[in-house]
Parts: structure tokens; sequence; C-alpha cells
């Protein structure tokens, strides 16, 4: 019985990542099937579609940097916070500190960033 507990700890991540993936994957599959579904019934019809209806959307990437620093700054502050409070030990709450860092990272990204844009570089 220990034995099987074990080899399921052990393969549980990489089933959980494979899940992931084909959940992933079957999405994007049925979105594509959906939106060539639309173009194949316009044509029939005589339709045109717009140009928007070809260009990808922007990924929501193209957001401000600034404000995705102050969220993960914020993010790593709060899971600090709540993880020190709930397991009272400084050791969890350390898991906070990498959304923190990260948004730290980003933080000193733009406004590197930004000092090359003042300049012209």
């Amino acid at each position: 019985m220990e034995e099987t507990i074990g080899l399921f700890a052990v393969i549980s991540p990489f089933i959980t990542a494979v899940i992931i993936l084909l959940i992933i994957f079957i999405t994007k599959y049925l979105r594509d099937k959906s939106r060539n579904e639309v173009v194949a019934r316009a044509l029939e019809m005589g339709k045109e579609l717009p140009v928007e209806f070809f260009t990808t959307p922007e990924s929501k990437k193209n957001e401000d940097p600034l404000k995705s620093a102050l969220i993960s700054i914020g993010v790593g502050i709060g899971l600090f916070i709540a993880l020190y409070f709930f397991f009272d030990n400084f050791k969890f709450a350390a898991f906070g500190c990498i959304p923190f860092f990260i948004g730290i990272g980003q933080l000193i990204a733009y406004f590197i960033n930004k000092n090359k844009e003042i300049k012209g570089e």
C-alpha cells in the first residue's frame, strides 16, 4: 500500500503537467475549429469578413510594465504576510519573497528602460 502511495506521489506531478498541456492544446484546437467554421459559413453565404477578424488579438503582455511590477510586489508582500500569520514561521513565509523580488526586478527594468527612452537611445 505504501509503495503505491509513493509511486503516485512521484508520478502525479508529471501526470498533472500532461493533463494541463492537453487541456491547453484541446482548447486551442476547438477555438481554431470554431473560427474556421465561421469563415466557411461566411464564404458559403458570400459574405465578406472584416480584416480585424483575421488579425490575432494582442496579448496582454503589452500592459504597463509599471503596473505589472507593482502587482507582483503587492502579491509578494501579501503572500509573505499571509503565510507568516498562517504558519507562524518565517520558513514558509519566505515563499512570498519570490513574487516580491520578481516585482523588484520588473521595477528596476522599468526604470532602466524609462531612462533609455528619455535619453533617446
